[in-house]
């Protein structure tokens, strides 16, 4: 049978639905006798009556017009439907976005701060949310098995991947509460000389430093970090049992602890971690709808301060430590 088009199946259905040439024609914006000789050749490819006319003029669909008419019309729906969701897709509304995070970011409740109203403004694009240490998101841009990532701020971006600086809080110090350093309010750097300390893994080919380097950069002193774990929840379980401080991200002090004490550092300005937003090249269209939304906290991220303790600006000194 030869190929049946959409505007054929239409004009069918809205003489089937109007009864009437007239009409019908109005409703399709073409004339009474085109779509007239448009039915009479949809019979004849057919080989079917479709449509009888009454004595007062009215058109009647036949038994074989009434089951063509049944298809004609789930035809068109899915063919609407298959253009809707073309349209959805090519503008980003529908689709999927592979998501990495680090740990932190779930406890402190920034991850929902911005997932959140973007899964809300875009109901249609399915959001996976994949735990990894930035690294293994950075890889996984790479990939392309994950979409964007929030990771820890590099110092540079490896080729393939992009990124921009969302978030920055200050740097804080976890210690096991019976530590005699504990009965202070804020510590300076220089008073944490030759203390053992907890971290987490460090990552450094593309420009990650670990939060304890940076305050033994600050205090003038080589750090002394006895364990190293992948999450910083086991880091301070270590601190809890007295085995060593932990330089921790300043959200953590609002969490409740065995064991542990939390405290400022006491340095101008005081040392902070960023948080990045990362993605590939060639971000799909949901994605640069994503990247779009995670644009807007950017802006929001104040300028970095100068520090001649640094020799740089802090921002470009943060860890790659998973937390």
């Amino acid at each position: 049978m030869d190929y049946l088009e959409n505007r054929v199946l239409r004009s069918f259905v809205a003489v089937a639905e109007e009864q009437q040439f007239a009409r019908a024609a109005k409703r399709l914006g073409v004339t009474p006798r085109t779509l007239s000789r448009r039915m009479k050749k949809l019979e004849i490819q057919l080989d079917a009556k479709l449509l009888e006319r009454t004595a007062d003029r009215k058109i009647v669909v036949t038994a074989s017009g009434q089951r063509f008419l049944t298809g004609a019309r789930k035809t068109l729906h899915l063919v609407e439907e298959a253009v809707r969701i073309a349209r959805l897709a090519g503008s980003g509304e529908l689709g999927r976005a592979r998501i990495g995070f680090i740990p932190s970011l779930v406890t402190s409740g920034l991850l929902t701060n911005w997932i959140g109203p973007f899964g809300e403004a875009h109901p249609q694009i399915d959001i996976i949310l994949s735990n990894l240490p930035p690294m293994a998101q950075i890889d996984g841009i790479l990939r392309e098995e994950l979409d964007v990532g929030f990771a820890r701020t590099p110092r540079r971006y490896p080729a393939g991947v992009r990124g921009f600086e969302i978030y920055r809080q200050p740097l804080a110090l976890a210690l096991p509460n019976k530590h005699a350093l504990a009965q202070h309010e804020a510590i300076s750097p220089a008073m944490l000389a030759g203390e053992a300390f907890v971290g987490t893994t460090v990552e450094p080919d593309i420009g990650f430093f670990g939060y304890t380097d940076i305050i033994a950069r600050i205090g003038n002193f080589r750090p002394r970090v006895i364990k190293r774990h992948e999450d910083l929840e086991t880091a301070l379980v270590h601190v809890s049992l007295g085995h060593g401080i932990a330089v921790v991200p300043e959200t953590v002090k609002t969490m409740t602890y065995f064991d542990v004490a939390f405290r400022n550092i006491a340095a101008d300005p005081v040392p902070q971690m960023s948080v990045a937003f990362v993605y590939g090249r060639d971000p799909s269209p949901s994605i640069k709808l994503l990247i779009r939304h995670m644009k807007r906290y950017a802006d929001c991220v104040a300028p970095a301060m100068w520090s001649p303790k640094f020799n740089s600006f802090p921002r470009l000194v943060y860890s790659r430590e998973t937390s």
